[in-house]
């Protein structure tokens, strides 16, 4: 870059200081235009960085702004296109242009008894702000003829009494807006007395070192602590909220965590774009699509995206059914439905990735207009790799037939909802059909309970008969079809484990065989993760299913028993499952045995190699030990 100097000799003017320590001056050359991007100053010597609040990325424009010091209270000054901060350090009044290089200006009668971290610029004049000392202006008007001018500064109202650490100025209001860090409560300040009004609860609270305006009146703001970026709707569409003090902070994108905070923008700009680089989606309004209303965006990285192309970027999301292929490329082409959509069975969906990355996505199983609803996510940052990735989910039993909308999002991130936005990726929107003629439902207990089976792995020798070696609860769906189960799904918990023994936990669904197992689609779900296989034993005839080859493993290191003695008690639950048996499509089940089906425990010798037979085996053909393995309903045989 090139900069302008002019040498100028040391000078004391009033209580500033002359804009040239050693000879130099650097004039800062204004912005060119009002730029829809926030700017953010962080650490000591300060940094800049641009910030796109739609989706909270980053980048650095400036790590060296020629001052060795740290630069807060910085505002925009959209008449005459520059930024105002105060150096912390020295203790003086900066500004800076497009190439982000400090000019020092000279003031008089600037406070040297502290110094400032809250400013914004409005209509021409700064307004510095600090708790305990009060407000003061600075008229910036005079640099326009004369860059050297000596700016006078002014103090309001020595009144200051919440505990800011920025505010900002509302573009069509004329009030400054801060959020108390203390309490989260918003306030407005009447810029010519100072004096504070207490608007509302944020619902927020934290150090928010950086509030930038929209064109629209919203109002953003960014936490020091983790980053994240807040949204409070000041448009003048919400006055009534407003004045009934209603104003929560809504999450709206992440961003850079800092100890030294603080933000400048212009206000009078959107915030996004004309030659926008962000996708959004394309559902209906009430799926929360449009920017407004903090609809899904992804920021385009040039290599995260679903299909066989990247996709274009959109000005906001298109909704009302007006897909965004109907404008710019046909980009929406990364999701395919394999396999219908039916209530309570498994369906297969086949997603295409431009690389690895996170997939989360939502179905509005119950057509209610959004995707909030318990169970509505399908989805929840499923690892992809580049090329095709056929996933299994399972569609809501209670899930309404006919039309409704789904929500694909696909990002390096991870932790996104249906809303918000991503610094990477792509979301999609897909209207879907559900169908389900002559489908049923069935529970075991019921579709809420669970029932709960006790072992004793002595039994029927002589032993303690605590029945509490092996405690499982579960509970059984049953999706039928024209009378006959198509699928099953069995979900527990292990609730206590009270042996020495390692034994293991399976089902046997009598009446049907393995053979009969759809193992395309059938899966064991652990602890919110796929298991490597279903648990469908390999060496039996029966449709038997393995849970758990060892109970035992799940004992924390400081119990020497699972949730059974007192001191364990409270212990949190170390094994969830969810098994989904998918039966081959035309397969007879009426001979399937009646739910809860059988259920039992099996022993891992430790010290013995033993071979495990399912199938009864006939008398004599090897020894019975129950005490190893148990059934309900017939003994299990193993060969010693």
């Amino acid at each position: 870059m090139v900069l302008a100097h002019k040498y100028k000799s040391l000078t004391i003017l009033g209580s500033g200081l002359a804009a040239s320590l050693l000879g130099f001056e650097s004039h800062a050359t204004a912005f060119d235009t009002c730029p829809s991007k926030a700017y953010l100053f962080q650490a000591n010597p300060v940094k800049v960085y641009g910030v796109n609040l739609v989706t909270g990325s980053t980048s650095l424009l400036q790590g060296d702004t020629g001052l060795n010091a740290n630069i807060n209270g910085v505002g925009f000054d959209f008449d005459g296109r520059y930024i105002y901060g105060y150096d912390t350090t020295n203790k003086r009044i900066v500004r800076l242009g497009k190439d982000f290089q400090a000019e020092i200006l000279n003031t008089s009668g600037l406070p040297t008894d502290h110094t400032f971290y809250v400013g914004d610029v409005y209509e021409s004049v700064y307004y510095l702000y600090r708790k305990g000392k009060g407000l003061f202006t600075i008229d910036l008007t005079p640099l326009e003829s004369d860059s050297s001018s000596v700016l006078t500064v002014n103090r309001v109202t020595t009144r200051a009494v919440v505990s800011l650490t920025d505010f900002a100025f509302h573009p069509s209001d004329g009030k400054l807006y801060g959020i108390d860090n203390n309490s989260g409560a918003l306030y407005s300040f009447d810029a010519s007395t100072g004096q504070e009004t207490y608007i509302g609860d944020t619902g927020e609270t934290g150090t928010f070192g950086a509030g930038y305006f929209d064109v629209d009146g919203y109002y953003y703001v960014s936490r020091n602590q983790d980053g994240q970026i807040y949204r409070i709707d000041l448009s003048p569409g919400n006055a009534t909220n407003i004045s009934n003090g209603i104003v929560p902070a809504v999450k709206f994108a992440d961003g850079p965590n800092s100890n030294q905070n603080d933000g400048a923008r212009c206000a009078n700009a959107p915030v996004i774009d004309e030659d926008s680089n962000i996708d959004f989606g394309d559902a209906p309004t009430t799926y929360q699509t449009k920017l407004a209303d903090n609809g899904p965006r992804h920021e385009l990285d040039g290599s995260t995206w679903l299909g066989d192309s990247a996709p274009d970027g959109d000005q906001d999301g298109r909704a009302n059914n007006l897909a965004d292929d109907e404008t710019g490329i046909d980009d929406e082409n990364g999701v395919g439905f394999v396999t219908a959509i039916e209530p309570g069975l498994d369906s297969i969906v086949r997603v295409n990735a431009s690389t690895s990355g996170y997939l989360s996505a939502w179905f509005d199983w119950n057509q209610d207009g959004d995707f909030a609803d318990d169970g509505e996510q399908v989805f929840a940052d499923q690892l992809l790799d580049a090329g095709n990735n056929d996933l299994v989910f399972t569609v809501d039993a209670a899930a309404f037939i006919g039309t409704t909308w789904s929500r694909f999002r696909f990002s390096q991130q991870t932790g996104l909802d249906y809303f918000g936005g991503s610094t990477s990726g792509e979301v999609e929107d897909h209207e879907v059909a559900v169908t389900g003629e002559g489908l049923s439902v069935r529970y075991y207990p019921s579709a809420t309970d669970y029932a709960t089976v006790a072992y004793e792995d002595n039994w029927p020798y002589t032993a303690d008969y605590d029945m509490n070696d092996v405690v499982v609860s579960y509970r059984i769906t049953e999706i039928l079809r024209d009378d006959n189960v198509v699928k099953s799904k069995i979900e527990g918990h292990l609730g206590a484990v009270g042996a020495s023994y390692h034994n293991g936990f399976a089902i046997r669904l009598k009446g049907l065989n393995r053979t009969d197992v759809d193992a395309a689609t059938t899966r064991l779900i652990k602890n919110d993760v796929q298991a490597e296989s279903s648990g469908l034993e390999a060496i039996s005839n029966e449709a038997i299913f393995i849970i758990s080859e060892d109970t035992s493993e799940y004992k924390l290191e400081s119990c020497e028993f699972h949730r059974t003695l007192l001191s364990c008690a409270k212990e949190d639950v170390q094994l969830n499952f969810t098994l989904h048996v998918n039966i081959v499509d035309g397969t007879d089940t009426t001979s399937l045995m009646a739910m809860p089906y059988d259920p039992f425990i099996l022993l891992r010798q430790v010290t013995t190699t033993v071979k495990v037979i399912s199938n009864r085996a006939e008398s004599g053909k090897c020894t019975y030990l129950t005490t190893n393995r148990q059934s309900s309903l017939t003994p299990i045989c193993l060969v010693v």
